[in-house]
């Protein structure tokens, strides 16, 4: 046993008490480095370990150990007063801002005692290797799905860090948080403002041109990607849907001009620019922007609404900084099908240091394909191959199809038409060609096998040639994709106009001998399809859902089992009733207009199918259920398509809920135009299709008929059904 003098005792309580010091850090934060532009806040906890007297707080302050930085890089705030309690604690924030180069200091609090309780603050402050700007028109998708907020939160796994920066510029949405235009960045699990721009368009030139050279200065990398999100449109169509200021979109050669407004001014190349937005993958958006970015990302088809998968490709450009626009494309058409695996999709890779081949060959083709232009047997040629090629938002039904066509697909098909014109085959062989050199990257689910990469505007439906092609598609006059090519579309039109009688088909003499309907068909046709209906129809509604007069309306189509017999120029067209009496398409068991959305409508193996409704949730929004065949050989309801607005573009494939209910639309004529009609029929989620026979309220029968110049036309007459 030891046995201890009091005066020993008394030195061994003394050692304990020295050894704590009255003042001590309970928390102290990770420090990460950052990279120029970005801000990083510190939060430290100090307490006091006298459990009997309070200790002065004489200063707390930041001391520069070494650094250039000016001393309003650090600021400090805190919860300490000029004294700490007893066994008290309190806090202490330090924010670093605007910091431009490595930060070397250390936060002192001078309590009282012999040396200050310290606390060092390094970090290493640089150039990111790439800064990502994100730029979100919030519009419906954000309102009424939320579809912005879920893509941000997947930026936010992520974050800014060293290596990266995640700016977005957000609004144009009659959502709270989007009603004005904020910058912001993105940490990780935070979004910090910047700044409140106020209500300004978003599709302003000027306004977008503003946010990219504000953060081009503003966060410095090594690389930069753009992306824009929202709805997109084609080449005809542009990109954006602002919902609180006009203009709503801005047009694809306007946008490529703030491009290089903002390369030009800046010094600064972009490594990517991709559009999460339906029907960017053209040709000749991709060439507008080629010569500011090595690179291009975008969809030919629609795009489902959850977009692309931002966890992923920012994951993977934090863990490997040094990557490529090849490398990093690939990774985001990985994650996009990852996420939207079910759903018809596209997305492609584009290297623009190939588009200059591209449209050179584009020339080649248009000089070689102008002669077939100017004959009525030939035009109906290129007419019919244009319609068999795979194409995007394209439908006689739709009076704002995009008529955008699968580039390889359609030269391709022109080639087979014409094999012994050799001129017309190579030059088709060397598009492909370009196409296949240009596109590095490219992944299509399962229904979407024919899109190799590239659409390209070529119309289909001539009554909606899109008149500002010519303008959309050159720069202050000066065109930046193939010039012959423009004119070779506009020739095609001309011949269309100028020989309307050779090209529009007429539907005459319906009849019914009581087990065939029958009837005459003039020039040629793409799309035949039997329909039933009333001729009475007391539930149609107007676009206010004011209900409309009593109107002949038709509400479900068959395309199959309907027989077409050469007649001169002229077709006998046949429809046998009994077989398929049980044929008739239903959703939730209400008939309904089934329509094909490939490229061969008259023929089995369909797999894309679009039903007109009415969304009824959203204050009567016009579009389409949009169905498809999947691999289990089952009708499966995928979303819903809005139709185009007036902005021009087209919405992104939104996901259906329990909320989601709908009108039926029938194809009915009102004040004389024939046209699809919102109905009183509704239809709630979940949502099955089927066939079956139709109840006696469809007595009534007509033909309908798609000509090859894209015009839908229906029986002049009726027969009882």
């Amino acid at each position: 046993m030891r046995i201890y003098s009091s005066l020993s005792l008394l030195l061994l309580c003394s050692a304990a008490s020295w050894a704590e010091l009255p003042v001590s850090f309970t928390s102290v934060p990770t420090i990460h480095n950052i990279a120029i532009g970005q801000q990083q806040t510190l939060n430290y906890v100090i307490h006091n370990n006298v459990v009997r007297r309070s200790l002065p707080i004489r200063n707390i302050q930041i001391v520069n150990d070494g650094d250039i930085q000016p001393p309003s890089v650090t600021q400090t705030t805190t919860t300490c007063g000029s004294s700490l309690p007893p066994n008290g604690s309190c806090a202490i924030s330090v924010t670093i801002k605007n910091a431009t180069a490595n930060i070397n200091r250390r936060l002192s609090i001078n309590y009282g005692g012999r040396a200050p309780l310290t606390s060092p603050i390094k970090l290493k402050v640089s150039k990111a290797k790439y800064t990502v700007f994100v730029y979100i028109i919030g519009s419906d998708l954000e309102r009424k799905y939320q579809y912005a907020t879920f893509n941000i939160n997947q930026m936010k796994k992520v974050g800014s860090t060293e290596n990266i920066n995640i700016i977005v510029q957000t609004g144009g949405a009659d959502s709270p948080g989007y009603l004005t235009v904020k910058r912001q960045i993105v940490y990780p699990g935070s979004l910090v403002e910047l700044k409140d721009l106020g209500s300004v368009p978003m599709a302003a030139p000027n306004v977008i041109q503003d946010f990219l050279e504000w953060g081009l200065a503003n966060y410095p990398a090594e690389r930069y990607i753009t992306i824009f999100w929202n709805h997109g449109g084609g080449p005809n169509g542009g990109y954006g849907g602002d919902e609180n200021r006009l203009p709503p979109a801005i047009a694809i050669n306007s946008l490529a001009s703030v491009i290089n407004n903002v390369t030009t001014k800046t010094g600064n190349l972009f490594e990517i620019i991709g559009f999460d937005a339906c029907l960017m993958g053209n040709a000749e958006t991709a060439s507008g922007f080629a010569p500011n970015t090595h690179y291009f990302i975008g969809s030919e088809d629609l795009e489902p609404g959850s977009g692309w998968q931002y966890d992923t490709f920012l994951a993977y450009l934090n863990a490997y900084p040094n990557a490529n626009g090849n490398e990093i494309g690939r990774v985001i058409i990985d994650g996009y099908t990852q996420q939207n695996e079910g759903e018809s999709t596209t997305l492609s890779l584009i290297d623009t240091s190939e588009l200059s081949n591209l449209r050179m060959a584009m020339t080649n083709f248009a000089v070689a394909l102008r002669p077939y232009t100017t004959t009525t047997t030939n035009w109906k040629l290129i007419a019919k191959n244009r319609f068999k090629a795979a194409d995007y938002y394209t439908s006689v039904w739709d009076n704002r199809s995009t008529d955008l066509v699968d580039l390889v697909e359609f030269v391709q098909r022109i080639s087979n038409q014409f094999p012994s014109d050799i001129n017309l085959s190579t030059a088709s062989q060397v598009v492909i060609s370009a196409v296949n050199q240009a596109v590095l990257y490219y992944k299509n689910s399962f229904d979407r096998a024919d899109s190799y990469g590239l659409t390209v505007y070529f119309p289909s439906i001539l009554a909606q040639y899109k008149t500002q092609y010519p303008q959309v598609t050159s720069i202050n006059g000066v065109n930046f994709f193939s010039q012959l090519y423009v004119n070779l579309v506009g020739n095609y039109r001309t011949f269309y106009l100028n020989n309307l009688n050779s090209l529009v088909a007429i539907l005459s003499d319906l009849a019914f001998d009581g087990t065939n309907y029958t009837a005459r068909l003039s020039n040629d046709y793409n799309e035949l399809y039997a329909a039933v209906g009333n001729e009475s129809c007391t539930n149609l509604l107007d676009s206010n859902n004011n209900p409309l007069p009593a109107n002949p309306c038709y509400s479900s189509i068959q395309y199959q089992g309907i027989t077409a017999i050469p007649v001169g120029t002229d077709w006998n067209i046949s429809f046998p009733k009994t077989p398929y009496l049980n044929s008739w398409p239903l959703l939730n068991g209400v008939p309904v207009l089934f329509i094909p959305d490939d490229a061969t409508p008259s023929n089995p193996g369909e797999t894309n199918f679009l039903i007109p409704v009415t969304l009824i949730q959203d204050d009567g929004v016009d579009g389409y259920l949009s169905v498809l065949l999947n691999q289990q050989n089952q009708f499966e309801v995928v979303g819903f398509q809005r139709a185009i607005g007036s902005s021009n573009t087209a919405a992104k494939l939104a996901a259906l809920d329990q909320r989601s209910s709908f009108h039926i639309r029938s194809y009915a004529r009102v004040n004389s135009t024939w046209q699809l009609t919102q109905t009183t029929k509704r239809v709630n989620f979940p949502f099955t299709v089927s066939f079956g026979s139709v109840s006696s309220e469809y007595n009534a029968f007509r033909f309908l008929a798609g000509d090859i110049t894209g015009a839908l036309i229906i029986s002049p007459t009726f027969k009882p059904y």
